[in-house]
């Protein structure tokens, strides 16, 4: 499923929450709009436009200098396990289609 997010949803994102996890897991919910009914993600990751995942890159980098002890690798857990660069889609278009999910009350489904 393709959507947009906005540049002020990410930076509320960042100025809310103290633990770079959370801020993961934040932006997943934003992405995938059934999150809510996710138990965990079987396979995948969101693809993002570039603009958009330099933009949140930035952004962890800057949390990682604000929050020592959160990580040695500045901006590295959205390396790792963020969502994927794709020069397809547009600046803060986000395409979470690819993603497969097992549901809380539900067996295994794609989003």
């Amino acid at each position: 499923m393709k959507s947009i997010i906005s540049q002020e949803q990410v930076r509320g994102v960042f100025s809310s929450c103290q633990k770079e996890c959370d801020v993961l897991i934040a932006l997943l919910k934003i992405a995938v709009s059934n999150w809510d009914e996710v138990e965990y993600v079987l396979e995948g990751r969101p693809h993002m436009g570039a603009e958009g995942w330099h933009a949140i890159y930035d952004l962890f980098c800057q949390f990682n200098e604000e929050h020592p002890g959160e990580s040695t690798f500045p901006g590295g857990l959205w390396l790792s396990m963020g969502f994927i660069k794709d020069e397809s889609l547009g600046a803060w278009q986000v395409d979470s289609s690819d993603m497969k999910f097992a549901f809380k009350n539900d067996s295994c489904q794609k989003a």
